[in-house]
């Protein structure tokens, strides 16, 4: 199978057949000698929009750790 490039204002296009299946909308893109390779971008998730996070009491979390309380004075600090 072959494709031809497209040139639209200053960019080239390479449109990819149907029968193509591809693994994301976003691509890198690297010359490697003579071959052009193709790597899907791998998204990553944003572990602060998880419920989990969404529900996390941060305030809590300070109060019950022992290295996050106040200390007492020793000397003259």
């Amino acid at each position: 199978m072959t494709v031809k490039l497209q040139q639209i204002g200053t960019s080239r296009i390479l449109s990819v057949p149907e029968e193509i299946e591809t693994a994301s909308n976003e691509y890198t893109v690297k010359n490697e000698g003579a071959a052009i390779v193709f790597t899907p971008v791998k998204k990553r998730q944003n572990i602060f929009a998880t419920p989990a996070w969404q529900d996390y009491d941060y305030q809590q979390d300070i109060a019950n750790d022992q290295f996050l309380q106040p200390v007492k004075s020793v000397g003259q600090e």
